[in-house]
Protein backbone atom coordinates (compact mmCIF):
# COMPACT_ATOMS: atom_id res chain seq x y z
CA UNK A 1 0.00 0.00 0.00
CA UNK A 2 1.22 3.55 -0.85
CA UNK A 3 1.81 5.88 2.02
CA UNK A 4 -0.44 8.64 2.01
CA UNK A 5 0.69 12.35 -0.02
CA UNK A 6 0.61 15.39 2.52
CA UNK A 7 -1.59 17.44 0.67
CA UNK A 8 0.12 20.68 1.55
CA UNK A 9 3.12 19.48 -0.89
CA UNK A 10 0.28 19.35 -3.76
CA UNK A 11 0.68 22.35 -6.45
CA UNK A 12 -2.26 22.86 -8.50
CA UNK A 13 -2.18 24.69 -12.36
CA UNK A 14 -4.92 26.91 -12.39
CA UNK A 15 -6.34 27.88 -16.07
CA UNK A 16 -8.08 31.22 -16.09
CA UNK A 17 -11.78 31.43 -17.68
CA UNK A 18 -10.97 34.31 -19.72
CA UNK A 19 -7.91 32.91 -21.50
CA UNK A 20 -6.79 36.64 -23.62
CA UNK A 21 -6.57 38.18 -20.40
CA UNK A 22 -4.73 35.94 -17.86
CA UNK A 23 -2.05 32.89 -17.99
CA UNK A 24 -2.36 29.53 -16.59
CA UNK A 25 -0.43 29.42 -13.06
CA UNK A 26 1.09 26.99 -10.85
CA UNK A 27 0.41 28.01 -6.95
CA UNK A 28 0.83 25.98 -4.03
CA UNK A 29 -1.94 24.38 -1.72
CA UNK A 30 -2.01 26.93 0.67
CA UNK A 31 -2.62 29.53 -1.87
CA UNK A 32 -6.15 28.24 -3.01
CA UNK A 33 -9.20 29.20 -0.97
CA UNK A 34 -12.64 29.72 -1.19
CA UNK A 35 -14.94 32.80 -0.49
CA UNK A 36 -17.15 32.10 3.04
CA UNK A 37 -20.47 31.42 1.75
CA UNK A 38 -19.41 30.22 -2.19
CA UNK A 39 -20.30 26.72 -1.09
CA UNK A 40 -23.44 25.72 0.77
CA UNK A 41 -26.28 23.04 1.26
CA UNK A 42 -28.11 24.38 -1.34
CA UNK A 43 -25.80 24.90 -3.98
CA UNK A 44 -24.44 21.22 -3.48
CA UNK A 45 -28.21 20.16 -3.97
CA UNK A 46 -28.39 21.92 -7.22
CA UNK A 47 -25.07 20.25 -8.28
CA UNK A 48 -26.13 17.01 -7.53
CA UNK A 49 -29.67 17.74 -9.14
CA UNK A 50 -28.00 18.47 -12.51
CA UNK A 51 -25.76 16.29 -12.59
CA UNK A 52 -27.01 13.02 -11.13
CA UNK A 53 -29.57 10.71 -11.79
CA UNK A 54 -30.86 7.50 -9.39
CA UNK A 55 -30.62 4.10 -11.01
CA UNK A 56 -32.12 1.18 -9.82
CA UNK A 57 -31.40 3.15 -5.85
CA UNK A 58 -28.47 4.24 -6.89
CA UNK A 59 -27.10 7.63 -7.71
CA UNK A 60 -24.95 8.32 -10.89
CA UNK A 61 -23.89 10.77 -13.31
CA UNK A 62 -25.90 11.64 -16.06
CA UNK A 63 -24.82 10.92 -19.69
CA UNK A 64 -24.70 14.47 -20.53
CA UNK A 65 -22.21 15.28 -17.45
CA UNK A 66 -19.95 12.32 -18.83
CA UNK A 67 -19.84 13.89 -22.27
CA UNK A 68 -19.14 17.24 -21.27
CA UNK A 69 -16.29 16.59 -18.63
CA UNK A 70 -15.00 13.87 -20.30
CA UNK A 71 -15.21 11.38 -17.02
CA UNK A 72 -15.53 8.19 -19.57
CA UNK A 73 -11.77 8.58 -20.10
CA UNK A 74 -10.26 9.75 -16.31
CA UNK A 75 -9.93 7.45 -13.34
CA UNK A 76 -9.60 7.31 -9.76
CA UNK A 77 -6.20 8.11 -9.89
CA UNK A 78 -6.37 11.25 -12.30
CA UNK A 79 -8.24 13.15 -9.51
CA UNK A 80 -7.12 11.33 -5.97
CA UNK A 81 -3.07 10.19 -5.58
CA UNK A 82 -3.75 7.91 -3.57
CA UNK A 83 -5.00 4.25 -3.39
CA UNK A 84 -8.96 4.20 -4.28
CA UNK A 85 -11.09 3.65 -0.83
CA UNK A 86 -12.30 0.08 0.20
CA UNK A 87 -15.25 -0.22 1.45
CA UNK A 88 -16.79 -1.74 3.89
CA UNK A 89 -20.45 -3.35 3.11
CA UNK A 90 -22.82 -3.10 5.63
CA UNK A 91 -26.83 -4.29 5.49
CA UNK A 92 -28.77 -1.43 4.85
CA UNK A 93 -31.02 -0.68 8.04
CA UNK A 94 -34.56 -1.46 8.07
CA UNK A 95 -35.84 1.40 10.07
CA UNK A 96 -35.67 4.83 8.46
CA UNK A 97 -36.57 8.30 9.59
CA UNK A 98 -37.04 9.56 13.48
CA UNK A 99 -37.95 6.65 15.93
CA UNK A 100 -41.76 7.85 17.23
CA UNK A 101 -42.15 10.19 19.95
CA UNK A 102 -43.19 8.89 23.44
CA UNK A 103 -46.03 10.08 24.63
CA UNK A 104 -45.41 12.46 27.87
CA UNK A 105 -46.68 11.59 31.40
CA UNK A 106 -49.33 13.42 32.78
CA UNK A 107 -49.09 14.95 36.05
CA UNK A 108 -50.99 12.45 38.14
CA UNK A 109 -47.90 9.95 36.89
CA UNK A 110 -45.21 12.20 38.26
CA UNK A 111 -46.51 12.27 41.74
CA UNK A 112 -45.71 9.61 43.92
CA UNK A 113 -49.01 7.72 45.36
CA UNK A 114 -47.74 8.62 48.69
CA UNK A 115 -47.95 12.42 48.68
CA UNK A 116 -52.09 12.18 47.35
CA UNK A 117 -53.63 13.38 50.53
CA UNK A 118 -55.89 15.95 50.39
CA UNK A 119 -54.20 19.06 50.56
CA UNK A 120 -52.01 17.78 47.26
CA UNK A 121 -55.01 16.51 45.59
CA UNK A 122 -56.13 20.20 45.26
CA UNK A 123 -52.59 21.48 44.10
CA UNK A 124 -53.09 18.39 41.61
CA UNK A 125 -56.65 20.33 40.02
CA UNK A 126 -54.74 23.69 40.66
CA UNK A 127 -51.98 22.70 38.06
CA UNK A 128 -54.15 20.74 35.60
CA UNK A 129 -56.06 23.82 35.02
CA UNK A 130 -53.16 26.09 34.88
CA UNK A 131 -51.57 23.92 32.09
CA UNK A 132 -55.27 23.76 30.70
CA UNK A 133 -55.47 27.51 30.09
CA UNK A 134 -54.89 28.64 26.37
CA UNK A 135 -51.62 30.95 26.77
CA UNK A 136 -51.63 34.34 25.54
Amino acid sequence: KKAIIDPSLFKYKVQPIKKDLYETVIVKASQLSRRKHLFSRDRLKLFLKQHCEPHDGVIKTKATSIAKYNLAEQNFSYFFPDDPPTFIFSPASRRRGRPPKRPSPSLEDEIPAKQNTQGSKSKIAKEKTRFQKPKE
